[in-house]
């Protein structure tokens, strides 16, 4: 076999290269078209130029597009002037936008306005009559493509954040004539089963054409019927469709929709954390201020020296006795007699109860204070793991290459050459 007549790739592209830079006919290229896809990368302008039947990738530099007296945006009917080349390295070609001009917004772009104003003259964005998200929820419904990055991404991400919650797939297309359909009949399958908390609409980004199919009218009422409340993650942060709204949240990717749905299972652990040691700390607070309450009580003279005053208190009775027995009559004087004995009884029995109850509170209060002392927790084999004198709450707070302290009940251990294993929650 002659290899002689065979090129490489490089050497076709190169001549390929050659024959469209000599081309005086493509070296100043005139075309009126419509822009989409429109995204700036390390100062340089990329869109796409197209018509009914073709399209053409473009690019601009920074000195060009900073010196235009219009936003590029898509859907914009454009004249412009450029020359066309070949990327040797990949065999593509596209033109070098020189200038630009406006001419007016394309077919595609005035049917989604049209149907933008139509939708919210009828209410269909009102913020008032879209659906709250569920603070904690247990099933996430996601309609996306069964392959495509949007399904990996909102997965990873819910996993990641808050791994408690199930997901429900319901795969959909998300491009094309048929997309439209599919989304719907995905939206209705997850209402009819009844078991999500709410739904997320994910795709990635693209261009206006491959967003084209969430900006159907079927589709934004179906959403805004939806019993479910339903977060749509379409496209990148400056793509905007019907879709985004009607439905009752807008996240600018699938990843933020993910966000958006649910909580951080760190942020609630934390918050958690925080609640058991203000409570620990009333309870404690509880504790010494009774304890106080009980000392000054035990204390008071009133309490210390009751002995005292009820000698007194005899003494000054013996006395009215003798005053009453010089003064007769008897029985009045036996019956004042018995009245005051029964009241001494009564005095010293209230005194007895009373003290009696306070040692049952004292004693209550002292073993409230030994249940919560953390001594005995650590009595019990518990320990604490320190880094740096951070409290370790995760292994992903470890550090494999520094040393662990571990704190016991009678001593500390210093631990080295650590190996981490994660144990999913």
């Amino acid at each position: 076999m002659d290899e002689s007549k065979y090129l490489s790739v490089s050497a076709l592209n190169k001549y390929l290269y050659y024959k469209f830079d000599n081309d005086l006919n493509l070296r100043n290229v005139y075309l009126k078209a419509e822009i989409s896809n429109v995204r700036l990368s390390k100062g340089i302008l990329y869109f796409v130029l197209k018509d009914n039947e073709s399209e053409i990738d473009g690019l601009m530099f920074n000195n060009v597009y900073t010196n235009l007296k219009f936003d590029v945006q898509d859907g914009m009917t454009v004249l412009v002037q450029g020359q066309v080349s070949i990327y040797p390295k990949r065999g593509t070609y596209s033109i070098k936008v020189i200038s630009m001009e406006q001419v007016g917004l394309g077919e595609a772009y005035l049917n989604f306005l049209l149907l933008k104003d139509k939708l919210m003259n009828e209410g269909l964005f009102d913020e008032d009559k879209k659906k709250p998200l569920p603070k904690f929820p247990k099933i996430i419904g996601l309609i996306t493509s069964g392959t495509g990055d949007a399904m990996h991404d909102v997965i990873s991400t819910i996993d990641k954040r808050y791994p408690l919650a199930q997901i429900h797939l319901y795969p959909s297309l998300v491009q094309g004539d048929e997309a439209p359909l599919s989304i719907i009949n995905s939206i209705k399958k997850a209402n009819k089963d009844g078991d999500c908390d709410c739904l997320i609409i994910a795709r990635g980004g693209g261009s206006l054409e491959d967003l084209a199919c969430f900006n159907d009218e079927m589709l934004a009422r179906t959403i805004f019927e939806s019993n479910i409340p339903i977060i749509s993650g379409v496209g990148h942060e400056a793509d905007f469709t019907i879709c985004d709204f009607v439905a009752s949240r807008r996240a600018p990717t699938p990843t933020g929709a993910a966000v958006m749905a649910t909580p951080n299972i760190v942020d609630l652990i934390n918050d958690l954390i925080n609640k058991k040691q203000k409570l620990a700390t009333f309870i404690k607070n509880k504790l010494i201020d009774s304890f106080n309450k009980y000392n000054y009580l035990i204390q008071n003279p009133n309490f210390a020296n009751f002995n005292k005053y009820l000698n007194n208190y005899n003494i000054k009775l013996d006395a009215k006795i003798a005053k009453l027995n010089s003064l007769s009559p008897i029985n009045r004087i036996d019956n004042l007699i018995d009245k005051v004995n029964h009241e001494a009884y009564l005095l010293n029995k209230n005194y007895n109860s009373f003290i009696e109850y306070k040692n049952n509170e004292f004693n209550n209060l002292i073993n409230k204070m030994i249940i919560l002392n953390p001594l005995n927790i650590m009595n019990k084999g518990y320990s604490l793991t320190y880094q740096d004198d951070k409290l370790i709450k995760s292994v992903d707070d470890v550090d494999i290459n520094k040393e662990l302290r571990t704190e016991l009940i009678d001593g500390t251990i210093i631990s080295g050459n650590l190996k981490k294993i994660n144990k999913q929650i």
